[in-house]
């Protein structure tokens, strides 16, 4: 089953209102640990900068995380001409990227969806989609950044090799919508309909019993029935 769902009675969920405690998700792996040093012992945190992870990331799929509070999308290009890399290079410094959410439910698991839209080409962007685990501390993390952001937040874009193409800005956006003017603004109901969308893939993850938890099938099943955002 897949939803877009829209809040009911005219309510709309501001930031205050994303509360992450109330879904009551675990928080699988360690997110992203921010630069700590302490030169008064000697003492150094162990931690990745965004550029050290590019190296380890899925090509053409985008990773979401919190950075210092920020919500940060990465990807990492592959089989692109450099004709195309420039261009997209060129749409992402503009700002004229788009985090476009879904969710969708299987017998196994749920599957949040996020499609980062690159308006390389006008009227016919770049898609990077991305099928990410609700109860992992990135995908929870960069979600309640974005409410705290008011929807925008930074995209790295970077090439086959890892090597850092351009840095810039991409907006929330909620279907059905025509082309957008940049850099794009979230509405305020586009928040409310993204936690809504991550509530509805929290209440169903609880639905399925513990057991019988496979993201990874889930996934599967959802690239063999679902078309591309």
């Amino acid at each position: 089953m897949g939803i877009f769902s829209r809040k009911k009675h005219g309510q709309v969920a501001r930031s205050a209102d994303f509360d992450l405690g109330a879904l009551r998700l675990p928080r699988n792996g360690t997110g992203v640990p921010d630069i700590n040093v302490t030169s008064g012992t000697m003492t150094v945190e162990t931690y990745y900068s965004c550029d050290d992870m590019a190296r380890t990331l899925v090509p053409m799929t985008p990773f979401l995380l919190s950075v210092q509070g920020e919500p940060t999308i990465l990807v990492k290009l592959e089989g692109t001409s450099p004709a195309e890399a420039v261009a997209l290079a060129r749409a992402v410094e503009a700002g004229e990227c788009l985090a476009v959410p879904a969710y969708r439910s299987y017998p196994l698991y749920p599957v949040f969806i996020v499609s980062l839209m690159v308006y390389d080409v006008p009227g016919d962007p770049m898609r990077f989609e991305g099928y990410r685990d609700v109860a992992t501390a990135d995908v929870q993390d960069f979600v309640m950044a974005l409410g705290r952001s008011d929807g925008s937040g930074q995209v790295r874009l970077y090439d086959d090799a890892a090597e850092l193409l351009a840095v810039g800005r991409f907006g929330l956006r909620i279907p059905p919508f025509q082309a957008p003017g940049f850099p794009y603004r979230a509405k305020p109901a586009e928040l409310g309909q993204l936690w809504e969308i991550f509530d509805l893939a929290a209440g169903w993850y609880h639905q399925v019993p513990p057991e019988r938890r496979d993201f990874s099938a889930a996934v599967r099943q959802h690239i063999s029935t679902e078309p591309v955002l």
